[in-house]
């Protein structure tokens, strides 16, 4: 893999992780302003949230993979 390559993948990847830390601050706020009550939140958005989550943090774990697997 080239350099340049392995440049931007560490940076997309560390802003998958980043995007992940960010909908787990909205999922934060969100608890926070129903009082700590889980059956407050709005179950769509909420799902909404948590696939994306899941999607961000399979989008690192790939491109992690992908970096190690053509040594750094």
């Amino acid at each position: 893999m080239s350099p340049v390559g392995y440049i931007v993948l560490k940076i997309l990847r560390g802003g998958a992780l980043a995007s992940a830390g960010f909908v787990l601050l909205v999922i934060g706020i969100e608890l926070w302003k129903q009082g700590g009550d889980v059956t407050g939140l709005e179950p769509g958005f909420t799902v909404l949230l948590c696939l994306i989550l899941a999607g961000a943090l399979w989008l690192a774990r790939a491109i992690g993979r992908e970096l190690s697997r053509h040594g750094s």
